[in-house]
């Protein structure tokens, strides 16, 4: 079978799905925001040389499996081989365990009070680069998840949401937020330039246009931020009808096909209180979407998916646990899953959708409550998973390899597994 040849309709965002250059829009195009936060000076936590290079042109990923029209897309030629699938030695449909031996054993079961090796993003403009941490370091893989090699162990400790972030420059920009810290890198995880905040960053999104725009709740605190600056500062943007009672706030790009729009539009779910909700005028203004009102995620992870104008999101509490599906970007949701189970994590394919539960908890056997659903996401039912996997994931990225979309997750304290969709 051949593998297709260039990078474009190869990478597909769980959340904000895609990539693509744009002009950032500057400041005023932001929403209302709060105090600003300073960066405090900050010094470098580097290896090597201690340098950083400048980033390059973004390199845009076509995002023709989401739906959404995007720029013209450059041709970055072949995609390299996935050699666990050209040697057969992965089989698909099952969930194989990949956490490299080297990896610290402080950041597993059965340590005590081990929570993970951190989370895990995909590069969104070289589909066979991923990244988990920062958690006993920074590992990346260069063939889709089945190896890994650490390439920075000078980050700090850090509170487990999905706290990296990867934009598809060249080379890569990376984030990885601490506690009152943020650390960047521009040459691809080799050193990073340290900025102090006043508040520690816990679910860390890059605009898909803007590689200077991101958004990210607080840790174990009420509030979504926003920075135009690619991380030096930090705003409040908790405008009109924004809900009190929440923490730990997962906030999303919604992607609606243009970079103004995609700028402006977010979902957000916080955990403990609140509810679900949507701003189309990047925070000034919030509302409760019908059908979901009250809805959360479960204490430290949670993740949506996009495909077109379909949104989902897993969550407890509010109407009810389980799946729920929009198919008009958020403005309405229903639950599409039996609601037998609880569920946190979501992501997808362009033809199937996924869940999985589970929330922050060391040397815990939660189960997993793994559902599948063919597109269009109405008919659900439950899938098996190893025995040794008794527990959900922190967060998954998908990306393709030119035949087959492989999804790469860090299953809490279990470490990473790696799943090729048949």
């Amino acid at each position: 079978m051949p593998r297709r040849s260039t990078l474009a309709a190869t990478t597909l965002w769980v959340a904000a799905c895609g990539n693509s250059s744009a002009t950032p829009l500057g400041v005023g195009s932001s929403g209302s925001a709060g105090p600003a936060i300073s960066d405090g000076g900050g010094g470098a936590a580097t290896s090597n040389d201690g340098g950083q290079a400048e980033a390059g042109p973004l390199l845009d990923s076509g995002r023709p499996e989401v739906g959404a029209p995007g720029p013209p897309s450059l041709d970055a030629g072949p995609l390299p081989p996935d050699p666990c699938v050209d040697s057969g030695t992965c089989p698909s449909g099952s969930w194989i365990n990949v956490t490299p031996s080297a990896l610290p054993a402080s950041a597993l079961r059965p340590t005590l009070n081990a929570f993970g090796p951190g989370s895990v993003v995909a590069d969104p403009s070289r589909p066979s680069d991923l990244y988990v941490g920062p958690n006993a370091g920074l590992w990346k893989s260069t063939d889709y998840g089945s190896t890994w090699q650490l390439v920075n162990s000078t980050l700090q400790d850090a509170p487990r949401g999905v706290i990296i972030a990867v934009a598809g420059t060249a080379p890569a920009t990376i984030w990885s937020a601490g506690y009152n810290v943020l650390f960047k890198s521009t040459d691809g995880g080799t050193t990073f330039k340290q900025t102090n905040l006043s508040v520690s960053l816990y679910s860390l999104k890059v605009d898909p246009y803007d590689p200077t725009h991101l958004i990210s709740g607080l840790h174990e605190a009420d509030g979504v931020y926003e920075s135009i600056d690619g991380g030096s500062t930090w705003n409040a943007v908790g405008g009109a009808g924004f809900p009190s009672g929440g923490i730990s706030w997962y906030p999303y790009f919604i992607d609606t096909g243009d970079a103004v729009g995609t700028r402006k539009t977010w979902f957000a779910i916080a955990q403990d209180g609140a509810s679900a909700i949507m701003t189309s005028d990047g925070g000034a203004h919030w509302t409760i979407p019908v059908g979901i009102s009250g809805l959360q995620h479960p204490h430290g992870n949670s993740q949506i998916f996009q495909n077109a104008a379909t949104l989902y999101v897993g969550g407890v509490y509010g109407p009810g646990q389980g799946v729920y599906r929009s198919p008009d970007r958020g403005v309405t949701w229903s639950r599409v899953d039996t609601g037998k189970y609880p569920e946190a994590v979501v992501w997808g394919t362009p033809t199937n959708i996924y869940s999985m539960y589970a929330w922050a908890c060391s040397g815990c056997n939660l189960g997993t409550d793994f559902e599948t659903a063919p597109e269009p996401g109405t008919a659900w039912s439950s899938t098996a998973v190893p025995p040794a996997l008794t527990i959900g994931p922190n967060s998954v990225a998908v990306t393709f390899d030119g035949m087959h979309h492989v999804f790469v997750a860090v299953m809490w304290d279990l470490g990473i597994w790696r799943y090729v969709e048949p």
